[in-house]
Protein backbone atom coordinates (compact mmCIF):
# COMPACT_ATOMS: atom_id res chain seq x y z
CA UNK A 1 0.00 0.00 0.00
CA UNK A 2 1.46 3.38 -0.93
CA UNK A 3 1.76 6.16 1.66
CA UNK A 4 -1.23 8.11 0.30
CA UNK A 5 -3.39 4.99 0.54
CA UNK A 6 -2.85 4.57 4.24
CA UNK A 7 -5.80 5.53 6.42
CA UNK A 8 -4.19 7.72 9.12
CA UNK A 9 -6.73 10.42 9.98
CA UNK A 10 -9.65 8.48 8.50
CA UNK A 11 -12.52 6.84 10.32
CA UNK A 12 -13.46 3.24 9.74
CA UNK A 13 -17.02 2.16 10.38
CA UNK A 14 -17.98 -1.44 11.07
CA UNK A 15 -20.38 -2.66 8.42
CA UNK A 16 -23.60 -4.28 9.64
CA UNK A 17 -22.35 -7.79 8.83
CA UNK A 18 -19.36 -7.49 11.20
CA UNK A 19 -20.45 -9.63 14.16
CA UNK A 20 -17.28 -9.45 16.28
CA UNK A 21 -18.25 -9.07 19.96
CA UNK A 22 -16.01 -6.06 20.50
CA UNK A 23 -16.10 -4.32 17.13
CA UNK A 24 -19.72 -4.79 16.02
CA UNK A 25 -21.24 -1.37 15.22
CA UNK A 26 -18.03 0.43 16.14
CA UNK A 27 -16.40 3.42 14.53
CA UNK A 28 -12.67 3.90 14.89
CA UNK A 29 -10.45 6.90 14.26
CA UNK A 30 -7.18 5.70 12.72
CA UNK A 31 -4.25 7.47 14.41
CA UNK A 32 -1.41 5.55 12.74
CA UNK A 33 -1.30 3.38 9.63
CA UNK A 34 1.69 2.18 7.63
CA UNK A 35 3.27 -1.04 6.32
CA UNK A 36 3.76 -2.24 9.92
CA UNK A 37 0.03 -2.11 10.74
CA UNK A 38 -2.57 0.28 12.08
CA UNK A 39 -3.67 1.81 15.39
CA UNK A 40 -6.97 3.48 16.15
CA UNK A 41 -9.33 4.66 18.87
CA UNK A 42 -12.93 3.41 19.08
CA UNK A 43 -15.18 6.48 19.19
CA UNK A 44 -18.49 5.06 20.33
CA UNK A 45 -17.97 2.88 23.43
CA UNK A 46 -18.62 5.10 26.43
CA UNK A 47 -17.99 3.43 29.76
CA UNK A 48 -18.80 6.13 32.29
CA UNK A 49 -19.03 9.74 33.29
CA UNK A 50 -16.63 10.69 36.05
CA UNK A 51 -16.05 13.91 37.95
CA UNK A 52 -12.60 15.40 37.54
CA UNK A 53 -12.04 15.13 41.32
CA UNK A 54 -12.62 11.35 41.15
CA UNK A 55 -10.41 11.00 38.09
CA UNK A 56 -7.63 13.02 39.75
CA UNK A 57 -7.82 10.74 42.77
CA UNK A 58 -7.52 7.64 40.56
CA UNK A 59 -4.57 9.19 38.70
CA UNK A 60 -2.89 10.42 41.92
CA UNK A 61 -2.88 14.01 40.67
CA UNK A 62 -3.07 17.06 42.89
CA UNK A 63 -6.55 18.36 43.57
CA UNK A 64 -7.91 21.25 41.57
CA UNK A 65 -10.72 23.53 42.75
CA UNK A 66 -12.65 23.30 39.47
CA UNK A 67 -14.80 20.24 38.86
CA UNK A 68 -15.66 18.99 35.39
CA UNK A 69 -17.50 15.91 34.25
CA UNK A 70 -15.51 13.72 31.88
CA UNK A 71 -16.81 10.98 29.64
CA UNK A 72 -14.49 7.99 29.53
CA UNK A 73 -14.52 5.60 26.59
CA UNK A 74 -13.00 2.24 25.71
CA UNK A 75 -10.67 2.96 22.77
CA UNK A 76 -10.04 -0.70 22.08
CA UNK A 77 -9.01 -3.99 23.63
CA UNK A 78 -5.28 -3.16 23.83
CA UNK A 79 -3.60 -1.32 26.78
CA UNK A 80 -6.84 -0.44 28.56
CA UNK A 81 -4.91 0.86 31.57
CA UNK A 82 -3.50 3.68 29.45
CA UNK A 83 -5.24 6.89 28.45
CA UNK A 84 -5.33 8.15 24.86
CA UNK A 85 -6.75 11.64 24.35
CA UNK A 86 -7.68 12.79 20.87
CA UNK A 87 -7.98 16.56 20.72
CA UNK A 88 -7.98 19.69 18.61
CA UNK A 89 -4.74 21.37 17.54
CA UNK A 90 -5.06 24.21 20.08
CA UNK A 91 -3.13 22.14 22.65
CA UNK A 92 0.36 20.72 22.49
CA UNK A 93 2.73 19.27 25.07
CA UNK A 94 5.94 17.26 24.90
CA UNK A 95 3.74 14.12 24.83
CA UNK A 96 1.55 15.29 21.91
CA UNK A 97 1.65 13.48 18.58
CA UNK A 98 0.42 15.15 15.42
CA UNK A 99 -2.11 12.88 13.65
CA UNK A 100 -3.49 15.26 10.99
CA UNK A 101 -3.82 18.99 10.34
CA UNK A 102 -6.91 18.94 12.60
CA UNK A 103 -6.28 16.32 15.29
CA UNK A 104 -3.56 15.57 17.82
CA UNK A 105 -3.13 12.65 20.22
CA UNK A 106 -1.72 13.04 23.73
CA UNK A 107 -1.05 10.15 26.12
CA UNK A 108 -0.27 11.76 29.47
CA UNK A 109 -2.05 12.74 32.66
CA UNK A 110 -0.87 16.34 32.17
CA UNK A 111 -3.52 16.96 29.51
CA UNK A 112 -6.28 15.96 31.96
CA UNK A 113 -4.96 18.43 34.52
CA UNK A 114 -4.65 21.12 31.82
CA UNK A 115 -8.26 20.54 30.71
CA UNK A 116 -9.51 21.06 34.26
CA UNK A 117 -7.35 24.18 34.63
CA UNK A 118 -8.77 25.51 31.32
CA UNK A 119 -5.33 25.25 29.69
CA UNK A 120 -6.25 22.21 27.62
CA UNK A 121 -7.75 21.80 24.17
CA UNK A 122 -11.19 23.16 23.33
CA UNK A 123 -12.37 19.75 22.15
CA UNK A 124 -11.14 16.36 23.34
CA UNK A 125 -12.07 12.69 23.47
CA UNK A 126 -10.74 10.59 26.35
CA UNK A 127 -10.31 6.86 25.89
CA UNK A 128 -8.71 3.98 27.71
CA UNK A 129 -6.99 1.53 25.39
CA UNK A 130 -6.63 1.36 21.64
CA UNK A 131 -7.32 -0.95 18.71
CA UNK A 132 -4.48 -2.42 16.69
CA UNK A 133 -3.91 -4.38 13.49
CA UNK A 134 -0.80 -6.18 12.26
CA UNK A 135 0.76 -5.70 8.81
CA UNK A 136 -1.94 -5.97 6.11
CA UNK A 137 -4.64 -7.01 8.60
CA UNK A 138 -6.80 -3.89 8.36
CA UNK A 139 -6.52 -3.86 4.56
CA UNK A 140 -7.70 -7.50 4.48
CA UNK A 141 -10.63 -6.73 6.79
CA UNK A 142 -11.67 -3.86 4.51
CA UNK A 143 -11.45 -6.14 1.44
CA UNK A 144 -13.53 -8.71 3.37
CA UNK A 145 -16.26 -6.05 3.82
CA UNK A 146 -15.92 -5.73 7.60
CA UNK A 147 -15.20 -1.98 7.44
CA UNK A 148 -15.87 1.02 5.28
CA UNK A 149 -13.71 4.09 5.65
CA UNK A 150 -14.68 7.74 5.76
CA UNK A 151 -12.55 10.83 5.53
CA UNK A 152 -11.83 12.55 8.84
CA UNK A 153 -15.04 13.99 10.32
CA UNK A 154 -14.36 16.12 13.39
CA UNK A 155 -17.99 16.03 14.52
CA UNK A 156 -17.83 12.21 14.71
CA UNK A 157 -14.79 12.51 16.95
CA UNK A 158 -15.77 15.38 19.22
CA UNK A 159 -19.41 16.47 18.89
CA UNK A 160 -21.93 13.75 18.10
CA UNK A 161 -23.43 11.85 21.03
CA UNK A 162 -21.78 8.43 21.43
CA UNK A 163 -25.04 6.54 20.95
CA UNK A 164 -25.60 8.23 17.56
CA UNK A 165 -22.07 8.01 16.12
CA UNK A 166 -22.39 4.66 14.32
CA UNK A 167 -25.71 5.57 12.67
CA UNK A 168 -24.32 8.97 11.68
CA UNK A 169 -21.16 7.38 10.25
CA UNK A 170 -23.23 4.88 8.24
CA UNK A 171 -25.32 7.79 6.96
CA UNK A 172 -22.14 9.61 5.86
CA UNK A 173 -21.34 6.68 3.54
CA UNK A 174 -24.47 7.45 1.51
CA UNK A 175 -25.30 3.75 1.34
CA UNK A 176 -28.65 2.38 2.50
CA UNK A 177 -27.54 -0.77 4.31
CA UNK A 178 -31.13 -1.80 5.04
CA UNK A 179 -31.24 -3.04 1.44
CA UNK A 180 -28.22 -5.33 1.87
CA UNK A 181 -28.01 -8.95 2.92
CA UNK A 182 -26.42 -9.67 6.30
CA UNK A 183 -23.99 -11.98 4.48
CA UNK A 184 -20.90 -10.66 2.78
CA UNK A 185 -18.33 -11.88 0.31
CA UNK A 186 -16.46 -10.95 -2.80
CA UNK A 187 -17.36 -11.70 -6.39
Amino acid sequence: MTKNKYLTGNIICALPQLKDLFFSRSIIYITHHNADGAVGIVLNYKIMNIKSSELFKKLNLSKVADTLNFSLHIGGPMSQNNGFILHTKDYKSKDTINVTNSVNLTCSTQIIEDIVLRRGPNKYFISLGYSGWGPGQLEKEIIDNSWIHLNEKLDLIFDIDVEMKWKKAIKFTGIDFSKFSSYSGNA
